[in-house]
């Protein structure tokens, strides 16, 4: 994931038109999250784009869907965003997936926010209605939502949403240093979701729940251009989940996910 460089601004406004975002490190389409291979037949599709600074993790999603749902209350805190229509960021800043000390941020087409922070895979867990984590975790975000379309109104067609954030480093407190250096890896996976299901930049296949950490992908953090302290981004180790890299001319997914048996789409369960 490449640094933003010295001067350049991004303005959360969902439109994702920046120069910059043109030339970020993308995750490419993603994938059904059982299989590991693109499903046009899933409700819901998406690829996220990625930058960074001192001061800010980036992430675009651009997503694609028929049916835009909200129904939370204007302003709702930690409504549960997965029951319905949201992205997903999963942040592991260790690194080394074992789902210690790991973060969730979800937005929804309402620019609704789920924040929280938990200890373990899946835990704290106050029962099956939550809280899940540590909800009064806050990733002190701004956000932004464009909308293809028109919120829950079943009479039309939509296009998708695409949400727009900047998460400054200061809330990764767990963090065994943040921001990063060049050079460091973290930990991430990307996911557009509906009704508690969806897809992924690295697919689960079958290790659990959208929590597993080991399946996460890994991102790691480049120098701008001109600055010393990275050059690139580098090939994914063989049988690990991706990393991410920028898109090629030609339409490649450079580090993809190679295809995988499992027993199909997973939910998230909680």
């Amino acid at each position: 994931m490449r640094k933003l460089a010295p001067g350049a601004a991004i303005v959360i406004d969902g439109r994702l038109d920046e120069p910059a975002w043109q030339a970020a490190a993308t995750t490419g389409p993603f994938v059904n999250v059982g299989t590991g291979r693109e499903d046009r037949s899933l409700p819901t599709q998406g690829e996220a784009r990625l930058l960074w600074d001192d001061g800010f993790l980036y992430v675009g999603f651009d997503v694609s869907d028929r049916t835009l749902t909200g129904g939370f209350p204007e302003g709702a805190r930690d409504p549960h965003l997965w029951e319905r229509d949201t992205v997903e960021v999963m942040i592991d800043p260790d690194g080394d997936g074992d789902n210690k000390d790991y973060y969730e941020i979800q937005i929804n087409p309402q620019n609704l926010v789920f924040d929280s922070q938990f200890d373990d895979y899946n835990a704290p867990r106050g029962g099956p209605s939550g809280p899940f984590g540590h909800e009064e975790w806050s990733a002190g975000l701004a956000s932004a939502v464009a909308l293809g379309g028109t919120l829950d109104d079943d009479s039309d067609e939509d296009r998708g949403y695409v949400v727009e954030a900047k998460i400054p480093w200061s809330s990764f407190a767990k963090a065994k240093a943040a921001p990063p250096a060049p050079g460091d890896a973290w930990r991430m996976n990307f996911y557009a979701m509906q009704n508690n299901g969806g897809a992924a930049w690295s697919p689960i296949l079958g290790e659990g729940n959208f929590h597993r950490a080991r399946r996460f992908g890994r991102v790691r953090f480049v120098a701008a251009e001109g600055e010393t302290g990275g050059a690139g981004a580098p090939a994914r180790d063989a049988g690990a989940a991706p990393s991410a890299a920028p898109l090629g001319a030609a339409g490649a997914r450079p580090g993809a996910a190679a295809p995988s048996a499992s027993a199909g789409p997973q939910h998230l369960v909680r």
